[in-house]
């Protein structure tokens, strides 16, 4: 009876007991559960909350310079200050109040700094959408009135600020604009690790010219600052992390000096020059004019200034050297002679020229009315005889004159460090057919052995074309002065060379009635210069016109010096271009009392 007893007292407290051990198990996961989320995952934790208040911003290096050949600056750097906007200062309960207030803040201190605000409440909208712990650049580049107006009243303008950029400078202002370009400001795009930026600081990059095909040697190593945001995303503090730095100087093969004696004889004019050492390649001058400030592009293009460039039917902001398309006139005539004697002319047969090439209804005429009677190859160099080429091209056949014209590389890209690089039309039957669905003909090849017709060249093209056959080698022209020397020997027999060089050496040697067309590219020169002009008529009726071209290389016995110039719209190439050619050629050799560049 008492073991039943304890027996049944001891059924009835096991559903406490069972209770208990429950509630102990539980309280053992609980304890177990708090140590993994404050002890285990405490790290995670707090680094999961420090990514939501953290921002990386990068930020862009200082700008390398640019420096000629000398180290004369073309492209520097310098301090401007801008006035800014901490977007947290004017925080609402609703993202548009914000927007409102920051809007009407600007607009005081426009009215007190005496300059309109550049920016709409859309812009200001974007702004705090996007990058909303970033500061708002509302004034770049502030004068020093300006900045002497704000700094009396800043204590009124809490949430302003002044602060300090990298902005680009031309020292030289105009020269050299369309090959040095000019810069404009852009997001960067570079990650770090595996984490992506949050926000990327506006720096220079390039927008034309070196500046552009150079713009990833230019630009700095980045650096990283952080910045602290409360819960809505505003700027509470920041620092920096990683300190950037600068960029390289890009040291060009440029010589001021020959840039700015170019660029005098192209003053007023539409043309351009190119001025290369054709031994190395070495660009010495590449001028186009008219020409523009790229200052005026710092900080910011304007629309006002760029709707007047890109209407100027001047066009100033071309880059007439090495992007402009012209006929070379007569300057192509050393080529057809090539291509005369490699298919087996002989130098010194003659055609006796009566002042006009006749096929069939094509009439060509000399610069000679009458004629210039009988004349060997040398002589119609010299005398720039149309109908001596115009028979010899039709002799010799189209292929020979395409194949001595891609010789010398006409028709393709000179390779030229920089993105403004022609390639030209060296036309055959094939681009005629593709481009006007007509057929080749014989008054086709005619026109081209003269360099008129749908034949097209670059200054710079020709410049290299006259190197060439000074030096026996085809050079790729290079702007930056540590690239590699390229060229190639010409794939023609040197004796055939030099008759060519012969003819163009008369082309500016000579008096009275046995001078050459060019005789004023060599006048007051101290070296001897060889050279050919070129007048290249344009258009028909009232549009006609003539370009003035003179190519030349000095000195004639071992050049140093390669050199194209053409003027838009001149008299003639013996009148217009080649003075100007001798005036270049005279501050180059009778500054330096004949060592060259």
């Amino acid at each position: 009876m008492r073991r039943d007893s304890a027996l049944a007292h001891l059924t009835e407290g096991l559903p406490c007991l069972a209770l208990a051990l429950v509630f102990v198990a539980g309280l053992l996961q609980l304890a177990v559960r708090l140590k993994e989320v404050q002890v285990d995952d405490a790290a995670d934790f707090s680094y999961a909350s420090a990514r939501q208040s953290l921002r990386r911003v990068q930020t862009g290096g200082v700008r390398g310079r640019i420096l000629d050949r000398h180290g004369a600056l073309l492209a520097d750097n310098r301090t401007a200050l801008s006035i800014v906007c901490q977007p947290a200062q004017f925080q609402r309960r609703t993202w548009e109040a914000t927007v409102g207030e920051i809007a009407a803040a600007i607009s005081n201190v426009a009215e007190t700094i005496g300059r309109p605000s550049p920016l709409s409440e859309r812009a200001i909208r974007r702004h705090v959408n996007q990058s909303l712990a970033m500061p708002l650049f509302v004034w770049r580049d502030i004068d020093e009135g300006e900045l002497a107006v704000f700094s009396e009243h800043e204590r009124e303008f809490p949430g302003f600020a002044v602060e300090e950029t990298e902005e680009r400078v031309y020292p030289l202002g105009t020269l050299a604009a369309h090959l040095i370009g000019y810069v404009g400001r852009d997001r960067g795009e570079s990650e770090a690790g595996d984490e992506k930026f949050n926000y990327f600081a506006t720096e220079l990059r390039g927008r034309s010219g070196l500046e552009i095909y150079y713009d990833s040697f230019l630009r700095g190593v980045p650096g990283e600052r952080r910045v602290l945001v409360d819960a809505r995303g505003f700027a509470m503090r920041e620092w920096t992390v990683v300190e950037s730095s600068g960029g390289p100087d890009l040291v060009l093969a440029l010589d001021v000096d020959i840039q700015r004696a170019a660029e005098r004889q192209l003053d007023g004019q539409r043309g351009a020059c190119a001025v290369i050492d054709p031994r190395t390649g070495d660009v010495l001058a590449l001028a186009s004019s008219p020409g523009f400030d790229p200052n005026a592009f710092v900080p910011t293009l304007s629309r006002e200034l760029y709707e007047r460039y890109a209407q100027d039917p001047a066009k100033p902001l071309l880059n007439r050297a090495s992007g402009g398309a012209y006929a070379p006139g007569s300057t192509f005539k050393p080529v057809t002679a090539l291509a005369g004697l490699v298919a087996g002319f002989p130098a010194d047969e003659t055609y006796v020229c009566d002042g006009v090439f006749t096929l069939g209804e094509m009439r060509l005429h000399c610069a000679s009315r009458w004629g210039h009677g009988p004349l060997d190859l040398r002589h119609a160099l010299m005398k720039s005889c149309n109908p001596f080429f115009c028979n010899l091209g039709l002799d010799i056949g189209t292929n020979a004159l395409l194949r001595m014209s891609r010789e010398f590389g006409l028709g393709a890209k000179t390779g030229l460090d920089l993105g403004v690089d022609m390639a030209g039309v060296v036309p055959d039957a094939d681009w005629k057919m593709r481009m006007y669905g007509e057929k080749w003909f014989q008054g086709d090849l005619a026109q081209m052995t003269i360099g008129q017709g749908m034949l097209l060249v670059s200054p710079l093209q020709m410049a290299r074309v006259a190197g060439a056959i000074g030096t026996g080698y085809l050079v790729t022209p290079r702007l930056k002065a540590d690239v590699p020397v390229e060229r190639r020997p010409l794939r023609v027999p040197a004796v055939f060379l030099d008759v060519v060089r012969e003819g163009m050496r008369m082309v500016v040697d000579g008096d009275g009635e046995s001078r050459g067309t060019g005789w004023r590219g060599g006048e007051g020169v101290p070296v001897a210069v060889s050279g050919k002009t070129g007048t290249a008529e344009i258009g028909r009726g009232e549009s006609r016109r003539k370009n003035a071209w003179f190519i030349a290389y000095a000195p004639s016995e071992a050049p140093r010096i390669a050199l194209a110039l053409v003027i838009e719209n001149g008299d003639s190439g013996g009148g217009t271009a080649a003075p100007r050619v001798g005036a270049i050629l005279r501050e180059i050799f009778g500054t330096q009392s004949g060592e060259g560049s």
